[in-house]
């Protein structure tokens, strides 16, 4: 049956795709989505409108301005991120009776190069964790922060957001909220000893007036530190040691780690606090790439082959 070309709007309402974004926003509120997903929802939603003020005139016209935005260029990964949110906009402006049907409605996500996947060598990591300045509040605090990441593979939006009380030394766990977590699934992360001490040594100089609604790693005001702060001060901090990483790179590099080291994938899954087994599964492909590089070079029929390419010790024709 052909879809109307008529959007179904009350005309003497005057609905705008402003107005039905303000309620589909306040639908996700409600919902209990993270501040980080409303604010996602949001940027993708205006930005195609922004590009396509009257989209709105009449479904072909939508349909037909859908189609346009997705045939710019754009990265996988940045075009799979629209699509997500878009197709979840129209399928609840269709689900409510606004417009015939998802003009986005099978249009296929792109296939994502692992190599958007950036990580760096533990020798590198260690290069990082020594530019901090340990001898003050905000240098032990970035240390801190580098450690666990690197430590439990959280995002980095998590970690801003946990709380003294979320923080268990004596079992060395660091609990995440549902509240702040990207899935809205809580999580227990396990620290090493060695994070714990620093983060006991951290404890020491945090002001023990603040309350627990500051953040365990606040700035120095006790405000919660943002995550374009955070990746400003890495960045600094990887100017300064000549490496190039990002937060959410020490989560990617925590995860080829656990994998390289024999960390099964479903645990791997739990740990990140992926929902499924989707993103997961790159860790997994990079990491065995990883592993046929290593194998290539350390193989002893490698070796063999090498052995045999030497140049001889003895020159022929009895020369000296």
């Amino acid at each position: 049956m052909p879809k109307s070309n008529v959007l179904r709007l009350p005309l003497s309402l005057k609905i705008t795709w402003q107005d039905l974004l303000d309620e589909f926003i306040l639908v996700k509120e409600a919902e209990g989505r993270s501040a980080r997903t409303i604010h996602d929802y949001r940027f993708h939603i205006e930005r195609f409108f922004n590009r396509f003020p009257h989209a709105l005139e009449s479904y072909t016209s939508l349909r037909q301005s859908v189609l346009k935005y997705f045939t710019e260029k754009a990265s996988p990964s940045t075009r799979n991120k629209r699509l997500a949110h878009l197709k979840a906009f129209f399928s609840w402006c269709a689900k409510e009776g606004y417009i015939p049907a998802n003009p986005a409605e099978g249009i296929k996500r792109a296939k994502e190069d692992i190599t958007n996947i950036r990580h760096v060598s533990l020798e590198e990591v260690k290069k990082l964790l020594q530019q901090p300045d340990k001898k003050t509040y905000t240098g032990l605090r970035d240390y801190c922060l580098m450690l666990v990441q690197i430590d439990t593979g959280v995002r980095p939006g998590e970690l801003l957001q946990v709380r003294g009380s979320d923080l268990s030394l004596e079992s060395r766990e660091i609990r995440i909220r549902p509240e702040v977590a990207k899935t809205r699934i809580g999580r227990t992360l396990i620290i090493t000893p060695f994070t714990a001490q620093q983060i006991a040594r951290f404890l020491r100089i945090r002001p023990e007036h603040w309350g627990d609604d500051v953040p365990l790693f606040a700035s120095e005001n006790g405000i919660t530190l943002n995550e374009n702060d955070w990746a400003k001060r890495v960045r600094q901090y990887c100017k300064k040691a000549g490496v190039k990483v990002t937060p959410y790179g020490l989560r990617h590099t925590f995860a080829i780690e656990f994998l390289k080291a024999g960390g099964d994938p479903f645990s791997l899954q739990r740990i990140l606090g992926h929902t499924d087994l989707t993103m997961t599964r790159r860790y997994v492909r990079l990491s065995q790439d990883d592993i046929k590089e290593v194998h290539e070079k350390a193989s002893p029929v490698q070796k063999l082959q090498q052995m045999g390419k030497r140049a001889p010790r003895k020159l022929s024709g009895g020369g000296k």
